[in-house]
């Protein structure tokens, strides 16, 4: 009887967050309020509330940080890597050092597309490329519109930020590549 009495005082102390006295909890679990304080003080109420709060607090900090990385990479991305750390941060609502940090461990100079091959002769950029692997052009129209719907979305991981630019760059290398045939065979006039 006197531990359901306690385990039900324990509960009302750490539902109403600690802001409940003793004589309340006493009235309503039939016991003098001293046995109350005892109870908090050899049952470590205190160290259980701060255990409760801790674990009802919502991970917004981890969150926050989450989707600032992403948004950081997002407009890194965007300006091609020409943008300072002090401007993603000050966009990001971050540090210029959390930046810089975010930047080191995930590599997000190797997430670059390289510059187009713009005035490189075709013969150079069909051998970088396997003809075998060579998409239609009416896939390319489709893989390009599916990538534009992603980058619509209002909110991107920075794997699927890579992973479109990554696609796009190889879009971009296959368009080019077609035009470069193109040109070759005459189809197309310089």
């Amino acid at each position: 009887m006197k531990k359901d009495a306690r385990e039900q005082a324990e509960k009302l102390f750490v539902k109403a967050k600690g802001k409940i006295t003793n004589k309340q909890i006493a009235d309503t679990v039939k016991v003098n309020p001293l046995t109350i304080g005892r109870w908090k003080r050899d049952y470590k109420w205190e160290t259980k509330l701060k255990a409760a709060k801790v674990a009802a607090k919502p991970a917004g900090g981890v969150v926050r940080k989450k989707a600032a990385r992403d948004k950081a990479l997002q407009l890194y991305m965007a300006s091609g890597g020409k943008i300072t750390n002090k401007e993603l941060a000050k966009k990001a609502a971050v540090s210029p050092a959390t930046i810089s940090k975010w930047k080191e461990l995930d590599h997000w100079e190797k997430m670059i597309p390289p510059v187009a091959t713009k005035g490189v002769p075709a013969e150079r950029v069909e051998a970088d490329f396997d003809m075998g692997q060579l998409a239609s052009p009416e896939q390319i129209i489709k893989i390009n519109q599916r990538i534009d719907s992603l980058l619509q979305r209002e909110y991107l991981t920075a794997g699927e930020v890579a992973e479109l630019a990554a696609a796009k760059r190889d879009m971009l290398d296959a368009v080019e590549l077609y035009v470069a045939i193109a040109r070759e065979l005459g189809v197309i006039k310089v």
